[in-house]
């Protein structure tokens, strides 16, 4: 009854939204390519906050920490990867942003066309040897890169390996990177898409990791570990607040 009820609320909220934004979001179509893709990622940021504070709001509350001292310099956003809400709680650093994803999401219904249209990365699609030049750009329109390097959902408070290759990109661009943590969501829902009662989740983003940092950092390895234990620190301190027998 849980999942039925999430479902409703967050389809509800969007339909209502896309009701609201009709006019803007069909004119913002008709124009060119690149100021397309800079309304489409506004209005799909404010469609994920309709969604997470007002959706979500009577099965869960967000609280958002924002760590990194009012940081707000254009780079690539690292962060754990428990559920399939994560892709709605990016709208919580309140950047415009595209995200590195999996090719699923692309395929869906309007979600996929929307990726599409704000020029999310497709990673089973796009060569390597293209991210450079495509995160140069965006990086030079003010757009941030959100990647989930796990790769997949964890489903649990365990954090999985992370893949190299943001932090490869990241260390050839000098873009300072942004270590973010989520906690509380692990099981909304759950990787069979179900809906576990949670109280609250949590969205912390952490201080910057900046290039006249890691650049003494001898390989991408390096700092992908330094990111990794740097979240892995802090979503266990989140995991506490939430959990206080924890401390037992």
């Amino acid at each position: 009854m849980r999942t039925f009820l999430v479902y409703i609320s967050v389809s509800i909220c969007i339909l209502i939204y896309l009701l609201v934004i009709s006019v803007p979001y069909c004119i913002t179509l008709l124009l060119p390519d690149r100021r397309c893709a800079h309304y489409m990622r506004l209005l799909t940021l404010y469609m994920g906050k309709a969604v997470i504070y007002i959706a979500l709001r009577p099965f869960a509350r967000v609280h958002y920490s924002d760590l990194a001292n009012g940081a707000v310099q254009s780079g690539i956003y690292v962060c754990n990867h428990r559920a399939a809400t994560d892709a709605f709680l990016m709208a919580a650093f309140g950047i415009e942003a595209i995200q590195i994803v999996n090719g699923w999401p692309m395929k869906l219904p309007f979600f996929g066309f929307n990726a599409r249209k704000c020029g999310y990365l497709d990673a089973t699609q796009t060569p390597l040897e293209a991210y450079p030049s495509i995160v140069r750009d965006l990086i030079s329109q003010g757009v941030s890169v959100i990647a989930f390097p796990e790769g997949t959902r964890s489903g649990s408070r365990k954090m999985n390996p992370f893949h190299s290759g943001i932090f490869k990109l990241a260390m050839e661009l000098k873009l300072p990177v942004y270590p973010c943590c989520i906690a509380g969501n692990e099981a909304f829902p759950d990787r069979a898409f179900k809906f576990h009662k949670t109280r609250r989740i949590l969205v912390h983003r952490l201080p910057p990791v900046l290039p006249e940092t890691y650049e003494k950092m001898p390989s991408a390895y390096v700092l992908k570990k330094h990111i990794h234990s740097l979240i892995a620190q802090e979503t266990e301190k989140m995991d506490c607040e939430l959990n206080p027998s924890c401390h037992a």
